[in-house]
């Protein structure tokens, strides 16, 4: 039986089993979901109709690429002595270097400067 839909629909039986209908579209169905596709609210079409039905147009996406450029800029050696010593040892594992928040702030200023350069 082939049935068609003027909506987007999707029909499920009682026994686990659903299909998906497009609006427009002839489907070929088995009888038991015809039966439950016409209750639906689909109609049934003969089989010389189904060939004389056009099939939705598809429309084409066209996706647009963008390339965006990275502009690497050298980074100047950050102001240490503005940072707390918080910012210092996060600083520090961005670079590879774990500090001991325990010493001095400008202990800690020495080692970054030392790794850094």
């Amino acid at each position: 039986m082939w049935v068609v839909s003027t909506e987007d629909k999707t029909v499920a039986s009682t026994w686990g089993a659903s299909i998906h209908l497009k609006a427009g579209e002839p489907r070929q169905v088995g009888d038991d979901f015809g039966l439950l596709c016409l209750q639906e609210g689909c109609t049934e079409v003969k089989e010389g109709e189904v060939s004389a039905m056009k099939p939705a147009p598809v429309q084409e996406v066209v996706e647009e690429v963008v390339v965006e450029e990275e502009v690497v800029v050298e980074e100047s050696s950050p102001d240490f002595n503005g940072m707390t010593k918080v910012q210092l040892e996060e600083y520090g594992r961005t670079i590879g270097i774990e500090l001991d928040r325990r010493k001095k702030k400008s202990a800690l200023i020495e080692e970054l400067e030392a790794a850094s350069s």
